[in-house]
């Protein structure tokens, strides 16, 4: 009896409304990881630019004291200007490492999610098989007629329950049930899986992102963490 979409996804309901929780959590904290990296992005950006601002007052300076009659509150002026630049980019550089350190945390959160991610749609997937053989189980009566058949044609060829030919050390059912596999295969090796059509994966579809972050579990996670606050009392 063919299983129908609806059975299937209810069925399938617990493992894949699970999947769906984890990859939502896993969707936060990539989208939270980005903003970090994205503000670091902005602050390095900002730094550079106060720098280049800095260097520049710095020549400009540097080309008044060559020219004549070059008033000291000019100098003076761009000396203020310059200071302030590369006070302006050190503290872009401070806010930059502040948030380096809540990226990785970041990072290291949605490598926790990224590794529950895996471990849930492998769950999918292995439930999915389990419904998938079990509904097989129930259309298989024709195939084990035709082994049936098999097997009591070896028999008969040789009178003696073995099989003949290329299966003469195996016994008559071993050599069927042979047969019948070499079918399967070459019919599994032009079976084509529509992935796009299938119900059950688009409700499972992974999420963007899963490659830009490094799987962690949640005792790797723990492991880092204590790490990290003896390395902090050691300073």
């Amino acid at each position: 009896m063919q299983t129908t979409t609806p059975q299937l996804l209810l069925q399938l309901r617990a493992p894949l409304e699970r999947y769906q929780e984890v990859r939502a959590s896993f969707e936060t904290a990539r989208e939270e990881a980005d903003r970090l990296d994205a503000e670091i992005q902005r602050q390095r950006k900002a730094a550079e630019s106060a720098e280049n601002e800095a260097q520049q007052a710095r020549q400009e300076g540097a080309q008044l004291l060559r020219e004549p009659g070059t008033s000291a509150k000019a100098i003076q002026q761009l000396k203020a200007k310059e200071r302030a630049a590369y006070t302006l980019a050190e503290d872009y550089r401070s806010v930059s490492a502040e948030l380096e350190a809540a990226y990785k945390e970041a990072a290291a959160k949605a490598g926790v999610a990224k590794d529950e991610e895996r471990s849930c749609y492998a769950e999918v997937l292995s439930s999915y098989a389990d419904v998938l053989m079990a509904q097989a189980s129930n259309v298989l009566e024709p195939l084990y007629r035709a082994i049936r058949m098999q097997e009591r044609a070896y028999a008969a060829q040789t009178g003696r329950g073995l099989a003949d030919w290329e299966y003469r050390n195996d016994d008559a059912r071993s050599a069927a049930l042979a047969v019948m596999y070499g079918h399967i295969k070459r019919g599994l090796d032009t079976f084509t899986f529509d992935m796009d059509g299938d119900v059950v994966l688009q409700a499972a579809l992974r999420p963007a992102g899963l490659d830009r972050f490094q799987e962690l579990s949640p005792a790797a996670q723990h492991r880092n963490l204590v790490l990290q606050q003896l390395a902090a009392q050691q300073q």
